[in-house]
This record gives structure tokens, C-alpha cells and sequence, in this order.
């Protein structure tokens, strides 16, 4: 019986729960996230705080003739709270360094949708599953092939499908220019 009324607390505890954004300083999501958990934690309030998520997407990026995993922020100068609606939580939040406001009419705080976190959370999810590759060219760049039949060539990039993580480069092969397609992961700046 007691562990039955554990699991209903729990469950009016996470219908108390709602999405909110606060606005930050772009590049300073990551001191946020650890400067709200900090002060929530400080101030005695960490518990109506469930989740504090900065959207960030697990890319490939190629760096040295090497693949590098990195994550990226997918929405810049945002940070999403799951908590419950709590003015004295409002006001600690809102006096965090690089917080510039609440998403809301006139900053005051006004949640969000599951439909709208949802959203943000596939986008992640997407991503993660077939990891994006970070495409640093652009056409009429100079790179070198690093890798398969034309290592070492040097060559243009005239095409750039970024959404695929592919680029045309033209290489001379024989005095003739010869239009490659290849993976960003097989290319790097030339020197």
C-alpha cells in the first residue's frame, strides 16, 4: 500500500511539471544550464526542476584527416526548463548571469507546448540517429584529397551538397580536369 501511494505522489508531482525557455546570451547556454542547477540546488528549489535541456546535435567533423564527434548547438541563445510553475523559481532563474528573459510576452515566463518540445527533442533524435557531417568548404576552395584512389591530389571545390556532406572538386588528372564527388571526410584544406 505505501509503495502505491509513492507512485501517486510521483504522478501529481509530474503533472505539476510544465516546459518553459529562457532566453541567454548566445555561447553561454552550457554556463546557464550549470549556473540554474546551482542556484536552484542552493536555494533549496532543485527538486521542482526535472530536466534543464540545451538542444545540442551530434555532428561528424572531419580535423586532421580524422573524424571528430562534436555537438552543436541546434538553437542558439535558448535553453528549454522542465519545472514546475514557481515565482520564487521564476525570479532565481531569471537573476542568472547571461539570462536575458523568459520566452513570453514581455519576458514573463509562458510555457510551451509538449507538442513544441517534442519537436525539438526529434530534431536531436534525428540527427543522432544519422549523425550530420559539419561541411567547412565552400566552392572555389583549394583542398587535398586524403583519402582513397586520388590521395594527395589537389583540386577546386565546385559543388558543395551540404545536406548530404558531399563536394565536386575538379582535380587535373593527365592535363584534364575531372570532376570528383567525394565525402567532406576524404578532403582537407589544401597548404
Amino acid at each position: 500500500m505505501p509503495e502505491q501511494n509513492k507512485q501517486e505522489e510521483k504522478r501529481e508531482d509530474e503533472s505539476k511539471l510544465r516546459w518553459y525557455v529562457v532566453h541567454t546570451y548566445t555561447g553561454h547556454e552550457k554556463r546557464v544550464k550549470a549556473n540554474i542547477e546551482h542556484l536552484a540546488e542552493m536555494e533549496g528549489v532543485a527538486e521542482k526542476i526535472d530536466r534543464v535541456l540545451i538542444p545540442l546535435r551530434k555532428m561528424i567533423e572531419p580535423k586532421g584527416g580524422k573524424q571528430k564527434e562534436v555537438y552543436r548547438n541546434i538553437m542558439p541563445g535558448y535553453v528549454f526548463l522542465h519545472m514546475e510553475p514557481d515565482p520564487l523559481l521564476f525570479n532565481i532563474i531569471q537573476k542568472v548571469n547571461s539570462v536575458t528573459s523568459f520566452l513570453g510576452p514581455e519576458g514573463k515566463p509562458e510555457e510551451i507546448s509538449e507538442e513544441e518540445v517534442n519537436k525539438v527533442l526529434e530534431a536531436i533524435r534525428e540527427r543522432t540517429d544519422r549523425q550530420k557531417v559539419v561541411v567547412k568548404f565552400q566552392e572555389g576552395d583549394q583542398v587535398r584529397v586524403t583519402q582513397g584512389p586520388f590521395q594527395n591530389f589537389i583540386g577546386t571545390v565546385q559543388q558543395v551538397e551540404e545536406d548530404k556532406g558531399k563536394l565536386k572538386v575538379a582535380v587535373s588528372i593527365f592535363g584534364r580536369n575531372t570532376l570528383l564527388e567525394l565525402d567532406v571526410l576524404q578532403v582537407e584544406e589544401a597548404q
